[in-house]
C-alpha cells in the first residue's frame, strides 16, 4: 500500500524528533553528572557538620538500656493540659511503647495478660517537659482517701503514675500522681523526716490531667526538665480482687535507687544545623546508641507538596514536566530509608548506616515515595564511634535545573517540529493539487477509448511539474495528429480501394467461364470470393467511420422495451434457425425508454450476432428484461466458454476480438464497440458477466423514462 505525498512528507517530518531526543539524551547525561557532583557536595557537607560536632556534650551522656530511656522531641505549638491527644497529632516522634515484660527477669503468663500497657509521647517546650501517656488497663482503680495507706502502698491505694527525678540535694525524688476521679492531680512526694514523721508534700509544678478511655485511661503531664536527664516513669496497676500490684515502665518502684534516663532532642543544636539546611533538606544527628540528638527538618510536610514546580504552568507544561521528571527519575535506583520516627535506630538501621558510611552517598525514598540524596558521616573521637550525621536532600530540588531546561527544550523543539511539519504538509498539499490538476487535464483531453477530444495548454512554471506538463502537451499533440490520421485511414482506404476493387469485380464477372479450363474456373471463383470479402471489409470500415455521425443524427421516440424484446425474440428465432431463442421478461409494469429504435435494433443485432458466434448449434439464447432500482436492464445470454478475467474490461474497446477460430467472414472487432457507443448515446451502461456453470450474459442498463 502506497501512502499519499502529504502522508509521506508528514512521516518524513517526524524524523525531526531525533533532534529533541538527542538533546534529551544530552541533558540526561548532564543530569547524571550533576547528581554525581551533588552527591560529592552532600558528603562534604556531612563531613563538615561532623567535624563541627566534635566534643559536643550530647555524645558523652551516660549509657542506659533502651527500656530505661525515653526520648523527648520539641513541641512547636502550646499544649492545653486536658488529658486529650489533640495537641499531639502533629508531633514528629511516634510514641514509645512499654510492656510489662520490660525490665523483668521472668514473667508469668498470668501476669503478662493482666498487667497494663503503656505508651508515652515526650516533648520539651519552653524549658518544661510534657508527657502524654496512654495506659491500657482492663480495670481502672481510683484512690480511696478513707482507706489506710500501708508502707507498701505508700502514697496511693489505687492505680497511679509515678516518676523519679533528681532533686536539688542530689537525691532521687519520687512523685506520685493519683486520682479519686478523672481530672487534674499534682505530684505528691515524701518530705524530710520531722519529729519522726515524713510529711507528704505536693509539687505544684508537677501537674497531670487524666481522662478515662474505653481501654483504660489517658494522662497528660507537665513538669520541669529533669536535672542531668535523670528521669524515670512507671505505671502502677493494682488489682483489688487479688491484691496484686504490677508495674510497667522505666524503673522498678520497689528499688529505691532504680531510675531511667531522659534524652532530649537538642533544640539549640537543631537551630545550628539549620544553617546547613536548605529548603527541602533534612539534617539529623544520632548518638552512638542510635538515639536522635538533633533534627533540622525543612522538608515538605507531606507527599502532596512538591519541592519544585514550574511557576504559572499550564496543562501542557504540567504534563510535559511530569513526563520529564518521570523519565529522569527512571535513571535513579533508590532504596527505602526508614524514617526512624521513634527516634531510635534499630539493628537493621545500624547496618544500613554502616553501609552508607562505607559505600558513600546514595538515593533513598521516604514514606511519601519522594526521592532524596542521602549522605552519612560518622562522628568519632579517638577512633571511638560517638554518633552519626545524616543529610537528606530532595532529588526534585537537584533536578530543578535539568527539568526546567528539558521543559524549555521540549517546547522549543516541539514548536519547531510542528512548524516544519505544517510547512511540509502545506507544500505537499500544493504539490498534490498541481499533480491532480495535471492528471485531470490529461484525463479530460483523452477519452476512455483513447481518442484525443481536446487540447492541453502547456504550463508556464519552470519546475519539474511544469516540465512534465509541457512534455504531456507535446505528446498529446503528436498523439492527436496520429489518432486523426488513424481515424481517417478507414474512410481513405475505403475510398481508394472501392474503385479498383469494383474494376476487379466487374472484370471477374465478365469472364466467360465456359471458355476456361476447370483449374482456371476454380481460380476465378476464389478471386471472386476474395473480392467479396474485401467489399465486406470496406463496408465495415465505412460503417465504423460514419457510426458517430449516424448516432448524432438519429431521432428518438418512446419505445416499450417489453414489447420490443418479445418481438425481437420471434424475429431472431426465424433468422437463426440453428439456435433456440427464448424471452425472459421480468417486468410487468411500464418499461418505456426514450430511444432510437433503429439504433436499438443495430445494437441488438451486434449482441445476437456475438451470442450466435460463441454458442453451439441447438443451444438456447435468452433475450430478457428486468428492473434494477431505477434502471431497466436488457440482456442477451448464451451458453458458451466463460470470459477470461482480463478480457471483460477490454471487450467494448475498438479493434478487440477474442475469437479463437476464424471463419470466412472478416471480423474487425467493432461489434461490441458499436454496442458501447449506442448505449452511451442513450445514457445507458453495458457490462459483460460470467454466469455459472457455463454461460455469458451481456447487459445494457437504460435509465427509465420519466
Amino acid at each position: 500500500m502506497f501512502l499519499k505525498l502529504r502522508t509521506q512528507l508528514l512521516l518524513v517530518s517526524l524524523s525531526l524528533l531525533v533532534l529533541p531526543w538527542a538533546v534529551f539524551l544530552f541533558v540526561a547525561e548532564l543530569d547524571r553528572n550533576l547528581r554525581g557532583s551533588q552527591l560529592s557536595s552532600l558528603q562534604a557537607a556531612a563531613n563538615s557538620i561532623a567535624d563541627s560536632l566534635q566534643g559536643e556534650p550530647l555524645f558523652v551522656s551516660r549509657v542506659r538500656p533502651e527500656s530505661k530511656t525515653l526520648l523527648a522531641g520539641v513541641l512547636d505549638s502550646p499544649v492545653l493540659l486536658d488529658g486529650y491527644a489533640h495537641d499531639w497529632t502533629t508531633f514528629e516522634l511516634t510514641r514509645r511503647d512499654f510492656i510489662y515484660a520490660n525490665n523483668k527477669v521472668s514473667v508469668e503468663q498470668e501476669d503478662l495478660a493482666a498487667a497494663s500497657k503503656l505508651s508515652i509521647h515526650a516533648a520539651v517546650r519552653s524549658g518544661r517537659l510534657y508527657l502524654f501517656l496512654r495506659v491500657t488497663d482492663n480495670r481502672l482503680l481510683y484512690h480511696q482517701p478513707n482507706q489506710h495507706l500501708s508502707s507498701q502502698l505508700r502514697l496511693s491505694n489505687g492505680d497511679a503514675v509515678i516518676i523519679r527525678v533528681l532533686a536539688d540535694d542530689g537525691t532521687i525524688r519520687r512523685y506520685t500522681f493519683r486520682w479519686e476521679a478523672p481530672g487534674r492531680a499534682l505530684g505528691r512526694y515524701y518530705g524530710k523526716v520531722f519529729e519522726g514523721e515524713r510529711p507528704i508534700l505536693t509539687g505544684n509544678e508537677y501537674i497531670a490531667s487524666m481522662v478515662e478511655t474505653g481501654s483504660g485511661y489517658d494522662v497528660e503531664m507537665r513538669m520541669p526538665l529533669p536535672r542531668n536527664n535523670v528521669f524515670g516513669l512507671s505505671v502502677i496497676d493494682r488489682d483489688a480482687r487479688s491484691g496484686v500490684t504490677r508495674w510497667t515502665g522505666m524503673f522498678n518502684p520497689d528499688e529505691l535507687d532504680d531510675t531511667g534516663q531522659l534524652k532530649v532532642v537538642d533544640a539549640e543544636l537543631s537551630d545550628r544545623l539549620s544553617v546547613f539546611t536548605q529548603s527541602g533538606m533534612r539534617v539529623r544527628v544520632f548518638d552512638g546508641q542510635g538515639w536522635l540528638s538533633a533534627d533540622a527538618d525543612r522538608r515538605a510536610p507531606d507527599a502532596s507538596v512538591r519541592e519544585f514546580e514550574p511557576e504559572d504552568a499550564n496543562v501542557f507544561d504540567a504534563l510535559v514536566y511530569r513526563f520529564i521528571s518521570w523519565s529522569l527519575a527512571k535513571n535513579v535506583n533508590a532504596g527505602r530509608l526508614s524514617e526512624v520516627d521513634d527516634g531510635k535506630l534499630t539493628a537493621t538501621e545500624f547496618e544500613l548506616f554502616e553501609k552508607l558510611a562505607s559505600d558513600g552517598p546514595a538515593f533513598f525514598r521516604d514514606k511519601y515515595n519522594r526521592v532524596f540524596l542521602t549522605a552519612l558521616q560518622k562522628v568519632t573521637v579517638a577512633d571511638d564511634l560517638h554518633g552519626y550525621v545524616l543529610i537528606q536532600q530532595p532529588r526534585a530540588a537537584l533536578s530543578a535545573f535539568t527539568e526546567s531546561a528539558m521543559l524549555r527544550l521540549v517546547k522549543i523543539f516541539g514548536l519547531a517540529v510542528l512548524f516544519v511539519a505544517a510547512v511540509l504538509l502545506s507544500y505537499a498539499t500544493l504539490l498534490s493539487w498541481r499533480i491532480r490538476q495535471l492528471r485531470n487535464i490529461v484525463e479530460g483531453v483523452v477519452s476512455r477509448d483513447g481518442k484525443i477530444t481536446g487540447t492541453m495548454p502547456p504550463s508556464t512554471t519552470g519546475d519539474e511539474i511544469g516540465d512534465l506538463s509541457r512534455s504531456f502537451h507535446g505528446i498529446i499533440n503528436r498523439l492527436g495528429n496520429y489518432t486523426g490520421y488513424l481515424q481517417s485511414l478507414g474512410s481513405k482506404l475505403s475510398h481508394e480501394l472501392r474503385t479498383p476493387l469494383s474494376v476487379v469485380t466487374t472484370s471477374l464477372e465478365n469472364i466467360d467461364k465456359k471458355q476456361l479450363s476447370d483449374n482456371t474456373v476454380v481460380s476465378v471463383e476464389r478471386a471472386q470470393q476474395g473480392a467479396g470479402r474485401l467489399q465486406q471489409l470496406i463496408r465495415s470500415l465505412s460503417e465504423a467511420s460514419s457510426l458517430e455521425q449516424t448516432i448524432e443524427m438519429s431521432e428518438r421516440q418512446t419505445v416499450d422495451l417489453r414489447e420490443w424484446v418479445e418481438v425481437s425474440t420471434e424475429v431472431y428465432g426465424s433468422t437463426y434457425p440453428k439456435r433456440r431463442f427464448q424471452s425472459d421478461v421480468q417486468v410487468s409494469t411500464d418499461a418505456s425508454v426514450y430511444a432510437s429504435l433503429e439504433l436499438l435494433h443495430q445494437m441488438l443485432d451486434k449482441l445476437i450476432s456475438n451470442a450466435v458466434d460463441f454458442s453451439a448449434e441447438g443451444s438456447i439464447i435468452y433475450i430478457g428484461l428486468y428492473r434494477r432500482r431505477e434502471q431497466l436492464v436488457m440482456f442477451v445470454e448464451n451458453q458458451g466458454v466463460p470470459l477470461a478475467a482480463g478480457v471483460k474490461d477490454n471487450l467494448f474497446e475498438p479493434m478487440v476480438s477474442e475469437r479463437e477460430h476464424r471463419d470466412d467472414q472478416p471480423h474487425m472487432g467493432l461489434g461490441l464497440y458499436i454496442v458501447r457507443l449506442i448505449a452511451q448515446f442513450h445514457g445507458a451502461s453495458v457490462e459483460a458477466l460470467n454466469l455459472q456453470p457455463d454461460a455469458v450474459r451481456f447487459e445494457v442498463a437504460f435509465p427509465q423514462s420519466a
